[in-house]
């Protein structure tokens, strides 16, 4: 049986679709070396259509070969998928660009739907998960960011998550048919939540927004919205992060942060930085390194404000994407009610 759904003659076919039924005609060889001629756009498009065309019938083919000028009556059907994409592909590209192409394309198809799903409230995350058959929610926590598994698996209770985590220490590799049934049964829901959830998918935006604003902007703004919302607003703050709670962070998680910055980021940010902070920063690297970065600071001159600003945003940004992953835990972290 046909696993793919038929090009028919009716289907109005787009430009690129046209171009993906041409290049498979032509075989990977031909076909690989006429796609050399093209951009990566025009790449990215043909490779897409290609991937999810499935078969396309004899006379859809014939119609589009006589736009072409030629007649292709004798060639028959032909079927697209990932596999032929691929093989076009490698006819002119390395190996990890062909993968890292068909992953972009694959992933673009049914959207991000890991990531929606780490983001959504843990209570709710947990509320779509209940529905699920056991071994379908092991796939999911599989999938997902360590941080959104590790909040919702015990909201499932204690003798679920064994068996959950148990299915998913003797996971093997789902066919790719089976994720794509999983991905497509959850990704309504998962809009449905999402939509539920907008309120606090704005207050993480603002969260962010007041983070990079100019502390100057902020603080006139703030003035005026502690006089409109003042409740509202003062939850926003109470989750803000800034430059200044670095200081906050032991010297081990501080020293990933500062490896995260890319070239004159890390002495930028710290030559407008208060002496404490500055110290803090400093104290916190091996005596050879602490010594290279002092020396690279007196040796920048002058150094504009706005470019002070940006490097200490980024440092904040790399801070914060860092606590996502789990490898470091920033002040905020420990403001939560603790039981004894």
């Amino acid at each position: 049986m046909n696993q793919f759904s038929p090009f028919r003659k009716q289907t109005r076919l787009s430009g690129a679709e046209k171009s993906a039924i041409l290049f498979l005609c032509l075989g990977e060889e031909r076909g690989g070396q006429l796609m050399q001629q093209l951009d990566t756009r025009e790449i990215r498009k043909i490779t897409r259509a290609i991937s999810a065309m499935g078969e396309v019938r004899a006379e859809v083919v014939e119609e589009v070969m006589r736009e072409f000028g030629e007649k292709m009556t004798s060639y028959g059907g032909i079927t697209g998928s990932v596999e032929a994409a691929r093989g076009l592909l490698k006819g002119f590209l390395p190996e990890e660009r062909v993968a890292e192409i068909l992953e972009e394309i694959e992933g673009s198809s049914t959207g991000d739907l890991w990531g929606d799903l780490s983001e959504l409230d843990d209570k709710v995350l947990a509320d779509v998960l209940r529905k699920e058959h056991n071994q379908t929610v092991a796939v999911i926590l599989s999938r997902i960011r360590a941080d959104a598994a590790a909040k919702v698996l015990p909201l499932l209770g204690q003798e679920r998550a064994a068996e959950l985590v148990e299915r998913m220490v003797a996971m093997e590799e789902l066919p790719i048919e089976a994720l794509r049934s999983i991905e497509e049964s959850l990704r309504r829901e998962v809009q449905t939540k999402a939509g539920r959830n907008a309120g606090a998918e704005t207050e993480k935006q603002l969260v962010s927004v007041f983070n990079k604003l100019d502390p100057k902007v902020f603080e006139g703004l703030s003035r005026e919205l502690e006089k409109k919302i003042p409740e509202k607003f003062r939850t926003i703050k109470q989750k803000m992060f800034v430059f200044r709670d670095l200081i906050e962070i032991e010297a081990a998680p501080l020293a990933k942060v500062m490896r995260e910055a890319a070239g004159k980021t890390l002495p930028l940010a710290l030559r407008g930085a208060d002496r404490d902070l500055r110290e803090h920063f400093l104290s916190s690297l091996p005596a050879r390194s602490r010594d290279m970065l002092e020396e690279e600071m007196r040796g920048m001159g002058p150094v504009k404000s706005r470019d002070v600003k940006q490097a200490q945003s980024d440092l904040v940004e790399a801070a914060l994407r860092l606590s996502q992953r789990g490898e470091i835990e920033l002040p905020s972290d420990h403001d939560e009610e603790m039981i004894e």
